[in-house]
């Protein structure tokens, strides 16, 4: 079973590189040029969806080896938990993201509908970020587990939320917002009610705007 781990655990490290990698595209296809694009957006996004579901196998491969599943034996584990309940979080933050966030970034809005889009988009992308870096961090923090226990793991991944939510409001929100009241963007489908000219949508779709952006 030792061989059987550490080829798990390989395949572990290497869907944890290849979502950062898709994670850091993602960030280029949203600020790194001028225009969002759209096309290595969704690309990106799919990579990362594709590296958590393997995170899931390996992990759960992982799991299985060293506790065969017990409660018992997992409840001891207080980095486990942890590593779990950040996943966990990971995983609805990215339906979240697929489902929400991503069409609504193929459009592009009047200021006030812009600014709800562009913080739900940076919150979350804020959240999937520290998730990320926590979930690297939880791969080395043997040593800590007996120190912080299941809480202090929580905790500190709460501060880690909230320091990249701190600094996505003051960095990214502001980027994105003028990408999104601008429509620089490229590659992205039109937007349904627009106007012709200038992109922007029509005064009769506003309520419409709000429901999909604040859903």
């Amino acid at each position: 079973m030792e061989v059987v781990r550490m080829f798990l655990v390989l395949g572990h490290l290497a869907a944890l590189m290849a979502a950062a990698i898709a994670v850091a595209f993602g960030d280029f296809a949203l600020l790194g040029r001028r225009q969002i694009q759209s096309d290595l957006l969704h690309s990106a996004s799919k990579a990362v969806a594709i590296a958590l579901g393997a995170l899931w196998l390996t992990g759960l491969g992982i799991i299985y080896v060293d506790t065969h599943f017990e409660l018992a034996a997992m409840l001891a584990k207080p980095k486990l938990l942890a590593k779990l309940s950040v996943v966990v979080l990971l995983t609805l933050n990215g339906v979240f993201m697929h489902a929400k966030v991503l069409p609504a970034l193929q459009r592009v809005y009047a200021r006030a509908q812009g600014q709800v889009v562009a913080r739900m988009a940076t919150r979350v992308g804020a959240i999937s970020a520290a998730g990320w870096v926590f979930g690297v961090f939880l791969g080395v923090a043997k040593p800590l587990a007996p120190i912080l226990g299941y809480a202090g793991f929580m905790a500190l991944f709460a501060a880690v939320v909230l320091g990249a939510l701190a600094v996505s409001s003051q960095v990214v929100l502001p980027e994105l917002l003028r990408r999104l009241t601008q429509g620089n963007w490229v590659d992205a489908p039109a937007s349904p009610g627009a106007d012709a000219e200038t992109g922007h949508l029509a005064m009769g779709d506003d309520d419409q705007v709000d429901r999909a952006a604040a859903a």
